[in-house]
């Protein structure tokens, strides 16, 4: 059983989050119950993100080719792919945090500056 993870809401406007995911090499949509076979020559390759459906921002795409070579993270099935791609959706409003509120204290978040 797949444990449930909350999508936070877009981090633009609010919007409810929908996620996809897709076999690279068939270019179809596949969904979490999807299995890879043991049996195969070749394990396929899978990408997932998650959007927001009112504004279509998106999320960070997230793929099995990426996970492998720059996170050794091998043979994972679609809804691995789909749990990274969540993960990721709800962390990446907090990563740039700290820049955003250094900016602040210096008048860099407004459009036009004014003397900074």
């Amino acid at each position: 059983m797949i444990e449930p993870i909350k999508m936070n809401p877009c981090p633009f406007c609010e919007g409810p989050p929908c996620i996809i995911a897709r076999d690279l090499s068939a270019k179809t949509e596949v969904f979490e119950e999807h299995r890879c076979d043991p049996e195969a020559e070749q394990w396929p390759d899978f990408e997932a993100h998650v959007w927001c459906h009112d504004c279509g921002a998106r999320g960070p795409n997230i793929d099995t080719l990426t996970l492998g070579i720059f996170e050794h993270q091998y043979d994972l099935e679609v809804a691995d792919v789909m749990r990274i791609a969540v993960e990721r959706w709800n962390d990446r409003h907090n990563k740039a945090r700290s820049c955003y509120d250094s900016g602040e204290k210096r008048g860099l978040n407004i459009w036009p500056r004014g003397e900074a």
